[in-house]
């Protein structure tokens, strides 16, 4: 029976410390977040910016849904399309400075969309090991060869490459957002395959004016971390997105994303553009984790290290959840630590010093 089923998964779970219980945030006040009555400083928002807090998104955001109201009501390719979803898309390919773009509820289905539309039975995807679960689901999906490479490997992609003689493109995140560490983009693109990225978490860190970790013609990305809102999108040709948008079944077959959140993401593009000071004390706080990118990643093994070091370090003010399997691979769980421009120098300097000690 089901019932029996979930009983007897549930309880491998809990003999493994894998159950989730997510932290209820009552409060936020710029990287602090109250839990319990208890102010906590954050060391794991994708807020890298600071934008999900700025008064002006939420500000775009009521005037859409002045406008239009909340829900978009429809599919894309019904009712689904306002002049809000069309402007996002223009402002996204003009952030990236490419063609096209097609926007997504998130990007999660952006990357399935993406993927699945480009890839068939007679396709051989070389995909990195530690590819975002979007990215290594929209291979599954997509019916075509999968071919694993070593996390970074160029050697290795390169070696795959001489044995195929069909339709072959890699496929790699920019920053991986489990390690922090950056694909070799330039070393990729220098194979002379097809290259498609998803750069969710290069978008307003790296790169002129916050556009991101690359510049390639096809890449995913989303509005759900520097941007400080959610959705997705692919942006590409024209011809990329018009096959996406009459192919895409994570396009087609669900309702648009709010007018609202369309709204709050063309404000978001433009304050990344001239959020120079941001990114300034963004990198600044970086450098004194240590890091390579608003990610930093402390590999502890067991679950129950994990556990137990994150308590720990929310009992002493820091608010650092555990990253446990299926996240990460087994025997790697860790703390995710991530800084963004709200963090003060002190605050960064304070969690170095309480990570010495746990």
């Amino acid at each position: 029976m089901i019932s029996e089923f979930i009983r007897s998964e549930l309880e491998t779970l809990r003999r493994a410390q894998l159950i989730r219980e997510p932290r209820v945030i009552e409060r936020l006040r710029g990287p602090y977040v109250t839990i319990g009555g208890r102010e906590r400083l954050s060391f794991c928002s994708n807020d890298y910016l600071g934008l999900a807090q700025d008064p002006r998104l939420a500000a775009a955001a009521a005037k859409a849904a002045a406008e239009f109201g909340w829900g978009s009501g429809s599919a894309r390719t019904m009712s689904g399309t306002t002049r809000w979803h069309a402007a996002l898309e223009d402002a996204i390919a003009g952030f990236k400075r490419l063609p096209a773009a097609l926007v997504f509820p998130s990007g999660y289905m952006a990357n399935l969309a993406l993927v699945t539309t480009l890839a068939d039975r007679e396709t051989t995807i070389l995909s990195d090991e530690l590819n975002h679960a979007s990215l290594i689901d929209a291979c599954r999906l997509s019916g075509a060869r999968i071919e694993i490479y070593p996390h970074r490997d160029v050697a290795a992609v390169q070696r795959l490459l001489r044995n195929e003689g069909r339709r072959t493109f890699i496929l790699t995140d920019t920053v991986f957002s489990m390690d922090g560490d950056l694909a070799p983009l330039e070393e990729l693109r220098a194979l002379g395959s097809d290259l498609v990225v998803d750069d969710v978490h290069g978008l307003g860190v790296f790169g002129p004016e916050g556009r991101g970790a690359v510049d390639l013609p096809i890449q995913s990305g989303n509005l759900a971390k520097a941007a400080g809102g959610v959705g997705g999108f692919v942006a590409g040709s024209h011809d990329l997105i018009e096959l996406i948008r009459s192919r895409g079944r994570s396009f087609l077959f669900t309702t648009a994303p709010p007018p609202a959140v369309c709204a709050a993401g063309i404000e978001a593009l433009a304050l990344i553009r001239n959020a120079e000071d941001r990114r300034k004390r963004l990198w600044e706080n970086i450098r004194i984790l240590g890091a390579r990118s608003p990610i930093h990643t402390v590999v502890l093994g067991s679950n129950e290290r994990a556990l137990e070091a994150s308590r720990t370090l929310f009992d002493r003010g820091f608010f650092v959840p555990a990253i446990r399997p299926p996240s990460v691979a087994p025997g790697s769980a860790r703390l995710r630590i991530t800084v963004t421009a709200m963090h003060e120098r002190e605050h960064v300097e304070a969690l170095v010093e309480a990570l010495r000690t746990v």
